[in-house]
């Protein structure tokens, strides 16, 4: 499963957007629930302030530490999602081709996706180089990264050595191996 994250909005450009359009609307972020581990957020649009009723409304969910941000952040990042999401019901420029997650919903997605899971079925060092770049994009723990490391060095097919490849990961970004 590969994502362009260039073409998810984020949620700050979706407010800015929003600005732009309804100069006289709001936004209300409420706490839905939250516990130690997990916090769920209700996030209202008004297109005009003085507004009773919410023009779009949605909800978001976190959990601590399920992800870098969310070992300090995960309140504010859930509010975030949840506004994000509740301005792209809006459609349109506020939602381009119908792609209701904002860029940081679908980084998240991208941070929790069965990476070691992808490894262990890819049997080809190229392959596996290209999902450690897309693991490292996603900003993947150095556990993972390892993981996928690991694999690589375990493929070691025939024609990469004849190559004199060790197998090794390649960073891509011309600072050569990654360590």
């Amino acid at each position: 499963m590969r994502f362009d994250l260039d073409s998810y909005q984020t949620v700050q450009e979706r407010i800015d957007l929003f600005r732009k359009k309804f100069p006289d609307g709001r936004f209300e972020i409420d706490l839905v629930h939250m516990t130690d581990q997990q916090v769920v957020m209700r996030a209202s649009v008004f297109t005009m302030f003085d507004s009773d009723k919410p023009t779009c409304v949605d909800f978001a969910e976190e959990r601590l530490g399920s992800s870098p941000v969310n070992k300090t952040s995960h309140v504010e990042n859930c509010a975030t999602s949840a506004l994000g999401r509740a301005i792209s019901q809006l459609g349109g420029e506020f939602s381009p081709t119908n792609k209701k997650p904002s860029r940081e919903e679908m980084e998240k997605v991208l941070r929790h996706r069965d990476w070691l899971g992808e490894a262990a079925k890819i049997k080809d060092t190229d392959g596996l180089r290209m999902l450690w770049a897309e693991a490292s994009a996603a900003k993947a723990s150095e556990e993972i990264l390892t993981g996928i490391k690991e694999y690589a060095s375990n493929v070691g097919d025939n024609s990469d050595k004849r190559n004199g490849d060790s197998g090794s990961v390649h960073r891509g970004d011309g600072k050569g191996a990654a360590k």
